[in-house]
């Protein structure tokens, strides 16, 4: 079972998926995709009406699901002061609300010993500005899945985090034409299929937590412990990200002729 499904992401981990030989299911806001060989549930991530909906329907077509990987997420990023209200609930809906939701409604139908994956951010680990609310969801998700971790274990269902970087998605290219941060840029933004093979790989090693390199695990935690390194970090990351971005934008650019 996978939300997020048509975005870059999803997409690459779909088909991962049916090379793998699983069956899988998404939720679709449209109701169709051009996915082929998944079953499509209409779900509209941002209702919780049309998450409860959805849940016998999956059951349905799934008495018992072994993974569940939630890979949907939107941001928006605004200034504190400025922040629309409309906005500011369509991103706490889709990247905190709505995976509590659909856990809760699926736990039933999970199988003991199953997996569930939470498609997390750095933001849940290193605070963005200008985008609040997106850091604010994500921090929650890490807060939710730590805490499921410990409620599953009885039924020795693992619950996985994962930490991508920036990735190479039309979600970054949006986030970044409305003011996005600079820090994605630090390290050249992953492939999707990178972050889809990282997925795969949570399911096989039954990893808890996993980022895209130990230093970025170990710095973003040492960021949160200390105060003072995170501010003399700034400076210093703000810099490797304009570099980033204008290498970024240069490979975007078509070559002159």
């Amino acid at each position: 079972m996978v939300t997020g499904a048509t975005g870059g992401i999803g997409r690459a981990l779909v088909r991962r998926m049916l090379g793998c030989g699983y069956r899988v299911i998404i939720l679709s806001r449209q109701g169709t995709v051009d996915l082929p060989a998944v079953t499509i549930v209409p779900c509209d991530l941002t209702d919780g009406n049309s998450i409860r909906a959805a849940a016998p329907v999956i059951a349905s077509h799934a008495p018992a699901i072994d993974v569940l990987v939630h890979c949907a997420g939107v941001i928006t990023p605004q200034s504190v002061g400025e922040l629309d209200s409309a906005v500011t609930a369509d991103q706490i809906a889709v990247d905190l609300v709505a995976p509590i939701e659909l856990t809760n409604a699926l736990l039933p139908t999970m199988r003991d010993g199953g997996h569930i994956v939470f498609v997390n951010s750095m933001a849940a680990v290193f605070p963005l500005a200008g985008s609040s609310v997106y850091t604010a969801a994500k921090f929650g998700l890490r807060g939710f899945a730590r805490a499921l971790e410990q409620e599953l274990r009885p039924r020795r269902i693992q619950v996985s985090s994962l930490y991508p970087a920036s990735v190479n998605t039309p979600m970054l290219s949006r986030e970044m034409n409305a003011g996005g941060s600079i820090y994605n840029f630090i390290d050249p933004p992953q492939e999707p299929d990178v972050t889809a093979r990282r997925i795969l790989e949570c399911c096989k090693h039954r990893s808890r937590e996993r980022f895209s390199s130990v230093f970025d695990k170990l710095f973003t935690h040492a960021c949160l412990a200390s105060m003072p390194l995170l501010n003399l970090s700034l400076p210093i990351m703000k810099m490797l990200g304009r570099r980033g971005y204008r290498a970024y934008l240069r490979r975007l650019s078509p070559p002159r002729r």
